[in-house]
């Protein structure tokens, strides 16, 4: 018999297998980013249907299988992005597409999902557009920082003391905007992704 493992997770991208399967990559709190199966989840009458979103949040239920893992069932789901934006969900698409590129191989993220839940729901809540692009590089920043990719700067702490945003902290970007970006891009080199 198989171990059932429940984890906390986000839903990064799905496709279709097949007439009814769905394979999805997933941020999960305990196993890091991992692909999952969904058996006939695009059936009428099936449980998984609505819990495989793209940016779905939630409990997932898990089984090892010998390829990848399977999904036995979903609980707790939110949607933060059901109702958002276009350019609110392009921009947690650009971070979900990161995050499948830099994480590699089951290990628990644990501060890293907080700080990836905290982003992405103040995307999903943020009413002026014209601070997506801050809020994008602040967790841009942070994902990185927390895969250990960041030089230490003092004048980057501000961005990397919390995983929470506010207006002073969406300003200070503004303000630092170039210093962020130099960060980020000088990290994603040594990624060598």
């Amino acid at each position: 018999m198989h171990d059932v493992i429940s984890t906390r997770g986000i839903v990064l991208s799905k496709r279709t297998v097949g007439e009814a399967n769905t394979l999805v990559s997933m941020l999960t709190e305990d196993l890091g980013v991992i692909r999952v199966s969904a058996r006939s989840a695009r059936l009428e009458r099936s449980k998984l249907r609505y819990g495989l979103e793209t940016l779905t949040q939630g409990t997932f239920s898990l089984v090892r299988g010998k390829y990848d893992w399977k999904l036995t069932g979903t609980q707790g789901l939110s949607r933060p992005f059901l109702h958002a934006s276009i350019a609110q969900r392009k921009t947690a698409g650009k971070v979900s597409r990161l995050l499948i590129r830099l994480i590699q191989g089951e290990e628990p993220v644990r501060d890293l999902f907080e700080v990836i839940v905290h982003g992405l729901l103040h995307i999903s809540q943020e009413t002026n557009e014209e601070n997506l692009p801050y809020i994008e590089a602040i967790l841009v920043l942070r994902i990185v920082a927390q895969l250990g990719y960041v030089e230490e700067k003092q004048e980057l702490g501000v961005f990397l003391n919390t995983h929470t945003f506010s207006e002073a902290l969406i300003e200070q970007a503004k303000k630092n905007r170039p210093l962020l970006i130099r960060s980020i891009n000088t990290s994603l080199a040594e990624t060598g992704l």
